[in-house]
């Protein structure tokens, strides 16, 4: 007996997604063998506004509703200072469109090092608070969505690629807005960390209770690896010029630094580049 069921496809090479399993929720987890990256189906597109929507998801993580700064947790001003010294150190200009901006603690500090900032996000509640509070221009939808009326030096996705809803597109349209030879910055989960590849074992022998859990897929659509992040670059026609992976920077000690020589660390780092080519 044959399936009518369309196997899923991968967005950057179109063969078959491989099915992994189901994660403790029921998630149907996909990979793809030759790009290396990992899935789920999304979920609708009025499903995802729903939960962006709701001013509760930017409660908590370290921040709070009111997008008071001073009282997010040291922890929070730790790793935006991190993002802030490597798009300093790996970038070039100073246009910059912080996408998916979230409680806007990002850009506000791009803007007070100088930076001439505009962000993007799905939450009307960020889109209508940021700009009063913190004094930057926030549009509401996806970057794909979103008519913009300039170009930029530098596009910042700081855990955002993780949650489109097609990756690619994503960056296509982030090429499309770059200023020539400007970049991308993207930090995304690294699913060949060594915490992922052993949390994944124990979720493949049942031996986790909440079977993958820590891919997060209540709200992350997709994990990367530096591999896929590189193909999915070159689908865009983006050039690589930095990768590396990195512990967040609340959570680094010499095990940690060790993982990252060998690209096994919690978070993957990459900067592309548009070329005068493209």
């Amino acid at each position: 007996m044959t399936s009518d069921v369309t196997p899923l496809k991968c967005v950057l090479c179109r063969r078959p997604l491989g099915h992994v399993g189901a994660d403790f929720a029921g998630k149907q987890i996909y990979r793809c063998s030759e790009c290396e990256y990992v899935m789920t189906p999304a979920a609708t597109s009025e499903s995802a506004q729903e939960l962006y929507d709701d001013p509760k998801y930017f409660d908590g993580w370290g921040s709070n509703l009111e997008f008071d700064y001073d009282q997010f947790e040291p922890a929070v001003h730790q790793q935006v200072q991190q993002y802030l010294n490597f798009i300093q150190q790996h970038t070039r200009g100073k246009s910059l469109l912080d996408v998916g901006t979230g409680s806007g603690l990002f850009a506000q500090l791009a803007r007070q090092a100088g930076y001439d900032v505009e962000g993007t996000d799905l939450s009307k509640h960020v889109s209508e608070t940021l700009p009063v509070k913190a004094g930057f221009r926030v549009h509401h939808g996806t970057i794909e969505s979103i008519k913009f009326d300039r170009t930029y030096d530098v596009i910042t996705m700081l855990h955002v690629l993780e949650h489109t809803t097609n990756p690619l597109s994503t960056l296509e349209r982030a090429r499309d807005l770059l200023n020539d030879e400007g970049q991308v910055l993207v930090v995304v989960p690294n699913y060949h960390s060594f915490d992922t590849r052993v949390k994944d074992l124990l979720s493949r022998f049942k031996l986790k209770n909440r079977a993958y859990k820590h891919l997060a897929l209540g709200h992350h659509n997709y994990v990367f690896s530096i591999n896929s992040l590189k193909a999915l670059g070159q689908a865009a026609q983006l050039e690589v010029v930095y990768h590396t992976t990195t512990q967040p920077a609340w959570r680094s000690g010499a095990l940690h630094r060790v993982f990252e020589n060998f690209e096994l660390a919690t978070w993957c780092w990459i900067v592309y580049r548009k070329s005068r080519q493209t």
